[in-house]
C-alpha cells in the first residue's frame, strides 16, 4: 500500500464534482486504513466538502444522541451548501452466510438492528462512506481481525448501492 499520507489528497476538478468527490473518498479510505492500523482504532469523523472542493470536518459530540446529531447535520449540510460526505467510523456489520438469509432480511427490514446480533453473528469492520448531493454512493467495508498477536484488516469490500438504515441519505432529495 503507498502511503497515502505523504501523497496528499488528490487534485479536485471543479468540472467533475462526482469524480473529484469519489478520488477524494478513495483516498480517505487509504488514510483511514493506515491511520486504523497504526493507532489499532480510529475515531467517528464526518469530511464535509463543497463543489468546489474546501470544506471541513466535524466529530459527533461524546454522549450526543445518533438521531439528534444526523439531524442537526443534515440541516447544516443544506445551510452550508455541502456538495459531499465522507463519513469514517469502526461498525458493527453483517455478512449473510446463505442466499436468502432470514437474519439479513431482518437487518434490511429494521425489525432487529446489527449492533443487537450475538457476537458470532456480527462483524466489527472500518466503514468508509462516501455520498454525493446527486445521489451517487460508494462504501468501503474493511472487517477488523483482532487476535491476540495484534490487529490487521481485510481488503474492503466495496459497494455501490444507496445505504439504507440509521443513516441512510444524508441528502434530502425530496
Amino acid at each position: 500500500m503507498k502511503d497515502a499520507h505523504a501523497s496528499g489528497p488528490p487534485d479536485w476538478n471543479t468540472t467533475d464534482h462526482p469524480g473529484s468527490l469519489r478520488r477524494y473518498a478513495s483516498w480517505l479510505n487509504e488514510v483511514a486504513r493506515a491511520t486504523f492500523l497504526t493507532d489499532k482504532t480510529h475515531v467517528e469523523i464526518f469530511f464535509l466538502l463543497k463543489s468546489d472542493g474546501t470544506g471541513g470536518l466535524v466529530q459527533p459530540p461524546a454522549g450526543m444522541d445518533r438521531t439528534v446529531f444526523l439531524g442537526a447535520m443534515k440541516i447544516s449540510l443544506q445551510e452550508h451548501d455541502i456538495y459531499g460526505v465522507i463519513h469514517i467510523v469502526e461498525a458493527w456489520s453483517y455478512f449473510p452466510r446463505k442466499p436468502n438469509d432470514h437474519t439479513m432480511k431482518q437487518v434490511v427490514e429494521g425489525e432487529i438492528a446489527v449492533s443487537e446480533l450475538k457476537p458470532g453473528d456480527k462483524t466489527e469492520c472500518l466503514l468508509v462512506r462516501v455520498e454525493g448531493r446527486d445521489g451517487a454512493q460508494h462504501l468501503w467495508l474493511s472487517p477488523i481481525l483482532r487476535t491476540a498477536d495484534g490487529v490487521a484488516l481485510a481488503d474492503p469490500i466495496e459497494m455501490d448501492e444507496p445505504m439504507g438504515g440509521r443513516f441512510g441519505s444524508f441528502f434530502d432529495r425530496t
